[in-house]
């Protein structure tokens, strides 16, 4: 599971702070296209592997500032 937040406009297409477990204090960055493509602009210090930052770039809702990633 991982919590996400916007952070701005970029040239490619928008970045969120993601936050595996909610850790607020071991944020990543990613850029999300309208696509459904992306890319790891900042891995998070608890992201062995861009575990998070994968499920991040696919399962972000490019229509909300916030929310919640979760898989099993």
């Amino acid at each position: 599971m991982l919590k996400y937040e916007y952070l701005e406009k970029t040239d490619d297409g928008l970045a969120f702070a993601y936050y595996p477990e909610g850790n607020k204090n071991a944020p990543g960055k990613v850029v999300v296209t309208e696509k459904g493509r992306g890319r790891v602009v900042e891995e998070s210090a608890d992201d062995f592997g861009k575990r998070y930052a994968f499920h991040a770039i696919k399962g972000i809702d490019t229509a909300q500032k916030a929310g919640t990633v979760a898989w099993y």
